[in-house]
Parts: structure tokens; sequence; C-alpha cells
């Protein structure tokens, strides 16, 4: 199999090893691509200058889109989600046999702690969901092969944020009503789309995300406290939504297994390898 992974960054690189590992050809699309693991085939270009794409590798079995955009902002979103993918399709020599679109559980609009699935319908609020629905309709438009992988919020080795933030001592986190937060280990996303690409008639979408979605303060409160910590400070904002709570039913019923089913066992993981080091 012949995969062009295009932005292929962190969770680019953990797809294309474990893409390498099973034999398959990998390319790897960016900017500069001294970082892309060592077998990695490398595709030195920018998906925002069509110029830079006249050399892509014919016959690709396998495109995986998963750039990252230059600015957190509307026109950010627009030029790496919307115009690249324009761009990258007109520049491929045929459509490939699946299309893997990484999207984001922010195309949904719940903000009132319900569960959501794929039969949901996106009610995005702010415009970066907005943008990536869009994108996923404009790639439902280029090919009819097409697989949406909407992720949660992914941590793992390099994205350990709240694991510095819990040990602040003026931490305050809402705490009623409760917020519900998702998300992924990036070993387990990786794992995943690496495991949609082998699924013989894949379904159009999948939500990617573990088992446990849970409150904020909850989250926050284990962090601290295994780290030795006190709690942190639990606010009252009668005004604030409660999120929403990602099912992954439909990907585990696929056959899909995650390693790190929940935050606690995703974030032990990690700080038993930060203290090793």
């Amino acid at each position: 199999m012949r995969v062009l992974i295009a932005g292929c960054g962190d969770l680019g690189n953990r797809l294309a090893q474990g893409l390498l590992h099973d034999g398959h050809t990998v390319f790897g699309l960016k900017r500069n691509t001294a970082s892309l693991p060592v077998g990695v085939r490398p595709i030195s270009a920018d998906l925002l200058d069509p110029q830079t794409l006249n050399t892509l590798p014919p016959g690709i079995d396998v495109l995986v889109f998963m750039p990252t955009p230059a600015t957190r902002d509307e026109a950010g979103y627009n030029a790496i989600f919307i115009r690249a993918l324009e761009n990258l399709f007109l520049a491929l020599d045929h459509e490939p046999g699946q299309t893997v679109l990484i999207s984001s559980t922010a195309v949904f609009g719940e903000s009132g702690g319900a569960v959501v699935t794929e039969e949901t319908d996106p009610s995005p609020s702010r415009f970066n969901g907005r943008i990536l629905l869009q994108m996923e309709q404009l790639a439902a438009s280029l090919t009819s092969r097409l697989t949406v992988a909407r992720i949660s919020g992914i941590y793992g080795p390099g994205r350990e944020h709240l694991i510095d933030m819990a040990r602040r001592e003026d931490l305050e986190i809402q705490q009623f009503p409760p917020f519900y937060t998702n998300r992924i280990h990036s070993d387990d996303a990786a794992a995943a789309l690496r495991h949609l690409m082998y699924i013989e008639n894949p379904l159009g979408l999948y939500l990617l995300s573990d088992d446990l979605p849970a409150p904020r303060y909850e989250v926050m409160s284990w962090l601290a406290q295994v780290q030795g910590n006190a709690r942190p400070a639990g606010l009252t904002i009668e005004t604030a939504d409660n999120g929403k709570q990602v099912s992954n039913r439909r990907l585990r019923d696929s056959g899909f297994s995650l390693k790190f089913p929940d935050y606690r066992v995703g974030y032990a993981d990690i700080l038993r390898r930060r203290s090793a080091v």
C-alpha cells in the first residue's frame, strides 16, 4: 500500500511508523521534512503553493489529510483546510482508493453535556468547527471514498500542558455545573487511524475518543493529587455550559482496542515516563 500523509506532524509520524512496521510505503508531505521518521519518503512541499505539488508520487492508494494551520484564526483555518485540500486533489494523478480526513469533535455544537455520536447533527458555534465541517463537505464532493475521523482532544508525550497546569497553587477550575471534556492518547489516535485503513468496508465517519468523557474538574483534581498537590479550587459558574460527551462506540464496535482507555491510565503512563528520565 502506498500512503501519502499530507501534513505529517507528530500524529502523522506516529501513524507513519505503524504503517512502515506493517510493510507499507509511506510518503510524508510537509514544508520542512527534517522531523520525518526514518523510512518515510519525504516530500518537501507547501499545500498552499500549487507549484510545489507538481511532483507528487503517482499511484497513491491512501491519502491522509491532516495539516496544521499556520495561525489559529479564521483565515489560517480557511487556508489550510479548504484551499490546501483543493490544491492537493488537483495535484494528485488519480483519486486514491481511500481518503482519511482528520477532523475534530469541535464540529459538534452540543453544550448541555449530552452524548454525541456519529448520528448527531453537527452545529458548530465557533469558526474552527464551522470550517472543519466545510472541509468535510468539500472532501465528500472531491471523492466518494472518504473516511472522516473526528478526533477529540489529543494528549500524550509532548502534549502535557495539563500535567504542568495541575501543579499550580492558584489553579481554579469550573466544578459546577460539571464541564465534560473528551480526549484520546496520541498513540491510540494514530493506531485508530491505522485501524480505519484496514477495515474492508469502512463507514464514512468515526469519532476517535477514549472510553471516559470526564468533567474537567475531575481530571485536573486527579492530576494534582497524583503529583502530590492539593485539588484546584472549584468554581461555580451558573451561566457556564456543560460541554459534551463523545461516544466511541462505533470505533469500538469496528474491532479497535484502546491502549489507554481513560485519562488515568494515559496520564499515569506519561508520569511514569517522566520520573524515569
